[in-house]
């Protein structure tokens, strides 16, 4: 089973937080979207910089949109609040575990609970693993690999495929080179 399958039985078996060890925030939040779109759910994104919003909104709509959500425990709150089934992307959410800030550990312990009677799920992406023992039996940590050479070879392939199109770009990539380059 590929990390992809994994994640989607998780959260079909509704595990509630899920801890994605990871720096390319944009890979887990495609293979994310991919996943949503296949349970029939919503996909939102939140950051400390922008609050909740639906995944892939633009900086300038977020900007103006969900000030309140900026704050981890208003951004919490808001999970709970909506009904509908949804995945929740947390970037970045280690540095309030970090700190040891009592009141996000509590809420999530809290929500963990709530959520496994929910079809939602909470999605922590983070370079770094920062769980605090509260809530270690509540998160599930995964590493998300980085791109493999098959990863590889369809972006080589879709960069090809977008650049034949122009004039201007002449691509000649024999097998070997192919090889080398992957």
């Amino acid at each position: 089973m590929d990390l992809g399958q994994e994640i989607e039985t998780l959260i079909r078996a509704r595990y509630p937080i899920l801890y994605l060890v990871s720096s390319e925030e944009t890979r887990v939040q495609d293979l994310l979207a991919a996943i949503a779109q296949r349970r029939e759910k919503k996909l939102f994104e939140w950051s400390c910089s922008a609050g909740i919003v639906p995944a892939g909104t633009s900086i300038q709509v977020a900007k103006h949109r969900t000030a309140a959500t900026k704050d981890p425990l208003a951004a919490l709150d808001h999970v709970i609040d909506l009904v509908e089934p949804a995945i929740f992307l947390f970037k970045d959410f280690h540095s309030f575990l970090r700190k040891g800030n009592p009141a996000i550990i509590r809420k999530l312990r809290e929500i963990a609970q709530h959520l496994k009677n929910s079809h939602k799920t909470i999605v922590l992406v983070s370079p770094v693993v920062e769980i605090p023992v509260e809530l270690e039996k509540e998160i599930t940590l995964l590493n998300f690999p980085l791109p493999d050479r098959d990863d590889l070879r369809a972006l080589l392939d879709r960069i090809v495929a977008e650049v034949k199109p122009h004039a201007s770009v002449r691509v000649d990539l024999d097998e070997p080179s192919r090889e080398r380059l992957l």
